[in-house]
């Protein structure tokens, strides 16, 4: 990251990432926090179908509305590359309960997607092959 400024280093981040190809996003939203070795679990579970190539997760905070502060809560987004999923086949895949995870729903444009979780208070991300 020498000679990049924290802003242009998430910039040339996420069109790496975008350059992967991801063409399905969707979000988990348990009722409890998130902590990372979860998050692996459920991307590593995801990544051993073969309808699944690669993926990209985060950890997103939860926004207070009011205060406009981390509430404590968060979520997972998470994007891959592969065969269209219905909610009921991924959240077989990934394991968690249905109504955790949103629809979901393709990936039209990988740049603007990935310039959207880059660089944010994500408080972790990866990416599973």
């Amino acid at each position: 990251m020498q000679g990049q400024t924290p802003i242009r280093f998430s910039m040339s981040y996420a069109k790496g990432l975008a350059e992967y190809g991801f063409n399905y996003h969707s979000i988990i939203r348990p009722e409890y926090k998130i902590n990372y070795k979860r998050l692996d679990w459920y991307m590593n579970n995801l990544i051993r179908s073969k309808k699944v190539d690669v993926a990209f997760a985060c950890i997103e905070p939860d926004i207070d509305k009011y205060t406009c502060k981390p509430s404590g809560y968060n979520h997972i987004h998470f994007a891959y590359k592969g065969n269209r999923l219905t909610r009921a086949e991924a959240s077989k895949l990934i394991r968690c309960k249905s109504y955790f995870l949103r629809d979901i729903l393709p990936v039209y444009n990988g740049m603007n997607y990935f310039t959207k979780h880059v660089g944010k208070s994500l408080s972790y991300h990866n990416i599973y092959v």
